[in-house]
Formats: structure tokens, C-alpha cells, sequence
């Protein structure tokens, strides 16, 4: 039996103890390689590159990799290097932290430091402020602060808002979804309106009459007559009424109200229309003469002077067309075919229409100067439609956003249909239907109005026109029942007064104290205060004076 004494290993053991001493120095010495050959590979010079490659960052942000051959930065210069970026020839560069005017002034690439991961910087220019400049912001700051708009709420300033877009991407690479955002915030929306500040407006039927009347020439020799179009200010008075209710009655007691549920709507009464003297229409005879038309709240202040003694304001304008296609068709004219008939209001009325609406407005103030109509006459049969303007429209051409129809073009084409275009183009993009265009139909931009007849306080006893159309002077007809009436009693001469043309004609002549004089009597009779109410001799001689 073999006996193993514990103080001494067995032969097992011996041999795996040396085969693992065996392993640990082969590892040992495998190891000890590796690092002499890193070092060795670490020490040993790197070969030289076969190019130089430098990183070009650009004045908008965006980094160019210009890979240049070996040896070449001896010869070439910077201005060789950037010539391909067509840069400026005073454009500031910058290598490294070093400012080089001039492009490197022709120095080569090594005697401006530039090596092999060098950066060159195209520093981008602004303009400097000085003094004059920064005033002149500061007052355009203030200017825009100031700045009156019809509309406030619907104001859009594009143009700064393309602006600072622009200015954003000079340092980046594209535009965001928030900037694309905040260009489109910023165009008009323009979507049809339903209702507008009136309800209905009431014209005068004689106002009306006279004022086709006038557009209407017969000419000795000629069977029809020449036709041509004309413009006019509507004077009057914005009035509540009840709006007819069509409800099924109610129950009532003794002490039941009979207007305690009624509801009242604003209405616009026309008392007169004055015609501007002078008027030039298109040589065609389409048009009226849109530069009157947009000078008729501007250009003449004693109107407005006078309509104010009267107890009037301006709260409209009236124009009258002419359509071929309309008149070709007078004669068989299909009640199925109206519906296609041409449209009343075209590009220049809704322009004329929104100059004059947002003059008044601003000199009434917004909640009495947006009560204002538009009438659209046939000039060949006298029919008449009312419209309103949309608020965004009447902002749009405030902003001056219509192009070549504020002010109208000069000289006028002698085509209508570029004058008054039936689709405005506007000078950059508008909302319709959520869809960008430049293209804006005029119908858009109209809110129908109900329209209704009565007789006006200041629109004379005929339809016959009283003043001559060339300088707003009496003719002799009127002239002649003036002076026949000062003979007779006062009622007769306060009828022929109670006409707004007359009174403007008299205003040619006689004094700002007569006038005031005059105005206040006639007002007063109008409204009814007939008794009492008569001329002076003094304010008759003058009144002959002048007649005479």
C-alpha cells in the first residue's frame, strides 16, 4: 500500500503547477512585444500627407472642405482659394483669430499661417450705426407706433415679418417650421362677410334720378344718347329703426309693452348727393373718373364744411358703369341668364370705395365712419344695387396692398378693363379658402345691403339737375325761380333751398357769416320748425346780389 506523506506535494500536483507557470510567462512575453512595438510605432515620424485640407466657414453659417494639393500653399494665395465663393473684393476674412483685409492683400497661404486644419472665417458686414441712422429708426419706431389703421386688429406688416425671416436665415441653413408660421400669420385672411355695420340703406328717389340724369346727354343729330359714367357723395343721416320681426304673437296683458321685445338695427338714410364739378371719365366712356372719386372726402372741405351746419355726414359714395356685354343684351335679356350677368363692383370701386370708407373713419372715428354704403348705378338703365365693404378689405387697401389702383393709374388706359380689373392683384400673397395667392376676386371683398327708396330733406323739389356740371354754378333756370321766389313768400324760397347743390353754389358767393345764416334757417325748416322760421331783408338783398 503507498503511503503520502502531508508535508509533501504529490506528483499531480507538481505537474499542473508547471504547466501554469508555463502559460503565465508565455503571456508575460507576448505582452512585453506588443508594448515595445507600439512604442516603437509611436516614435517612428508620420509620412507626410498627400493634400491639405481646410475648413471655410461662410458669412451665412455654412461650412465649405477645400482640399488643397501638396506643396501648393507655397504658390497659391487666399484670394485663389475663395475665388470659387465669388466673395466680395473688400470682404473681411478672418484665419484663425487674425483679421486679413482685402482677401490676403496677395499673400500666399503659408505666410498667412494657414495649414493643414486651419479655419477661415468670411465675416459677415453689417451696417454701421451711426448717429443719423439711429435716429432715423427711433422715428420710424415711433412713426409705426403712431401709425392709424382702420381696422387695428387686422393689421399685417409683411414686409417686416419677411424681414426678420430673411435675417434668421442668414445664419442658418433653412427656414423653420415656426418661421414659415409666422410668414403666414402674417397675410391677410380674406373670407366673405356676412353682415356688415348697416342693416339697410335708404336712397333718395329724386337724388337718384338726377344724378342718372346727369350721365345721360342728347346731342342734336345724334338717336341715342351719350352715355357716360359718373361719381358722387352720398349726404345723409344714420338712424335706429325696428327690424321687422317675423315671430308668431304673443300673449299680452294690460301692461304689456308693445316695443319691449322689439329689436332695433342701424340704417343710413341719404338726404342728398353732390356730384364733384369737372369730372373726366374714361375715353371709352366705361369709367368714371376714379381720381375725383377718391378725392371726394379730401379735396373738397367746404362739402363737408356745409354738410355739417346741415346736421349731415358723408356715409357713402355712388358711382355709375357701363358694360358692353350688359348692353348688347338690353333688348332679349333671359331671366335665366341673369345670374351670369357681369358683376357691379369691379377692382378700382372696391379701391375708391375703402380710400373713402377709411378717410371717414378716421376723421368720424371707427365706430361712426365704418357706416358707410357703396351704390352701384347702371348708367344706361338707372338700376341700383348697395353694398358694403369687408374690414379686411378696407385694411388691405389702407395698407396699400391693391397694385396700380391707389391712386389710380396716370395716364388712364384708354381699356376699362385694366383700369378696373374684375380680379385684383395684390402685391404679395393673401389667404383665400387656406390657399396662398396674389389673385383676389373683387366679389370678396362686397357685403350685400338691402336697399330701399324714400325722399331726401336736401335734395331739392325735382329731378332736374340745378347746377351746371362743369364748376358747380346755378344754371339760369335756377337762377330765375331764386329770384322769383324772394318776391313771394317764404315758404317758396325755402323750398327751392332745401337742395344741397344750391346751397353749394351759393357758397361761391356769398360770406362764411351769411352762409352760416342761411344753413341754419334752411335746417331748421327742413326738420319741420317752419313757423317762425323766415329770411331777414338783409340776407334777401344778398341773395339778389348775387342772382343778379
Amino acid at each position: 500500500m503507498r503511503a503520502s506523506y502531508r508535508g509533501f506535494p504529490s506528483n499531480h500536483h507538481c505537474r499542473h503547477r508547471g504547466r501554469w507557470i508555463g502559460r503565465f510567462a508565455l503571456s508575460l512575453a507576448l505582452c512585453l512585444v506588443s508594448f515595445h512595438f507600439i512604442i516603437c510605432h509611436a516614435s517612428s515620424p508620420v509620412p507626410p500627407s498627400s493634400s491639405m485640407v481646410v475648413r471655410l466657414r461662410l458669412a451665412d453659417g455654412s461650412m465649405e472642405r477645400i482640399q488643397i494639393a501638396e506643396g501648393k500653399e507655397e504658390a497659391m494665395t487666399l484670394e485663389d482659394v475663395l475665388q470659387q465663393f465669388e466673395l466680395a473684393d473688400d470682404a473681411t476674412v478672418k484665419v484663425g483669430n487674425q483679421v486679413v483685409e482685402k482677401l490676403g492683400g496677395g499673400c500666399t497661404l503659408r505666410e498667412l499661417g494657414i495649414q493643414h486644419g486651419s479655419i477661415i472665417t468670411v465675416v459677415a458686414k453689417s451696417a454701421p450705426k451711426t448717429e443719423s441712422s439711429v435716429s432715423r429708426v427711433a422715428k420710424a419706431k415711433q412713426e409705426s407706433a403712431k401709425a392709424w389703421n382702420p381696422y387695428p386688429d387686422l393689421a399685417k406688416d409683411y414686409s417686416k415679418a419677411l424681414l426678420k425671416t430673411k435675417t434668421r436665415r442668414s445664419t442658418q441653413s433653412g427656414m423653420s417650421y415656426g418661421d414659415i408660421a409666422h410668414l403666414q400669420s402674417s397675410l391677410h385672411m380674406v373670407d366673405p362677410q356676412k353682415e356688415g355695420p348697416l342693416k339697410r340703406v335708404y336712397m333718395c328717389r329724386l337724388s337718384a334720378e338726377r344724378f342718372h340724369n346727369n350721365g345721360i346727354v342728347q346731342k342734336k343729330g345724334k338717336s341715342k344718347p351719350d352715355i357716360s359714367c359718373r361719381c358722387g357723395l352720398l349726404l345723409g343721416t344714420i338712424q335706429k329703426e325696428r327690424v321687422d320681426q317675423h315671430r308668431p304673437k304673443k300673449a299680452r296683458t294690460s301692461l304689456s309693452s308693445t316695443t319691449s321685445d322689439s329689436e332695433y338695427c342701424t340704417v343710413a338714410k341719404v338726404q342728398a348727393v353732390w356730384e364733384p364739378p369737372g369730372q373726366s371719365p374714361s375715353k371709352d366712356g366705361m369709367l368714371y373718373d376714379a381720381n375725383a372719386g377718391q378725392a371726394l372726402l379730401t379735396k373738397y372741405p367746404r362739402v363737408l364744411a356745409i354738410a355739417e351746419k346741415l346736421g349731415l355726414v358723408p356715409m357713402g359714395w355712388i358711382f355709375s358703369y357701363r358694360d358692353s356685354r350688359l348692353e348688347e343684351n338690353y333688348d332679349k335679356k333671359d331671366r335665366n341668364e341673369q345670374d351670369h350677368e357681369p358683376q357691379a363692383l369691379l377692382g378700382m370701386d372696391v379701391a375708391t370705395g375703402a380710400v373713402l370708407q377709411s378717410h371717414n373713419m378716421k376723421q368720424l372715428g371707427r365706430s361712426e365712419g365704418n357706416k358707410f354704403v357703396t351704390l352701384a348705378m347702371d348708367a344706361a338703365t338707372g338700376a341700383t344695387e348697395a353694398f358694403q365693404l369687408s374690414d379686411v378689405t378696407v385694411q388691405m387697401v389702407h395698407e396699400n396692398m391693391f397694385e396700380n389702383l391707389v391712386p389710380p393709374p396716370q395716364p388712364p388706359s384708354n381699356s376699362s378693363q385694366k383700369n378696373n380689373p374684375p380680379i385684383v392683384t395684390t402685391k404679395h400673397a393673401v389667404l383665400v379658402d387656406g390657399r396662398e395667392t396674389t389673385q383676389l376676386e373683387s366679389v370678396l371683398c362686397l357685403v350685400n345691403t338691402a336697399m330701399l327708396s324714400h325722399e331726401g330733406n336736401f335734395a331739392g323739389k325735382t329731378s332736374s339737375s340745378t347746377v351746371k356740371k362743369s364748376n358747380g354754378s346755378l344754371t339760369i333756370k335756377v337762377q330765375k325761380a331764386l329770384l322769383k321766389a324772394l318776391d313771394s313768400d317764404d315758404r317758396a324760397i325755402f323750398e327751392e333751398l332745401c337742395d344741397f347743390n344750391v346751397l353749394m353754389a351759393l357758397d361761391q358767393s356769398l360770406s362764411p357769416t351769411d352762409m352760416d345764416t342761411l344753413c341754419g334757417l334752411v335746417k331748421k325748416w327742413a326738420r319741420g320748425q317752419k313757423q317762425g322760421t323766415t329770411l331777414d331783408s338783409k340776407l334777401k338783398l344778398q341773395l339778389k346780389s348775387v342772382l343778379v
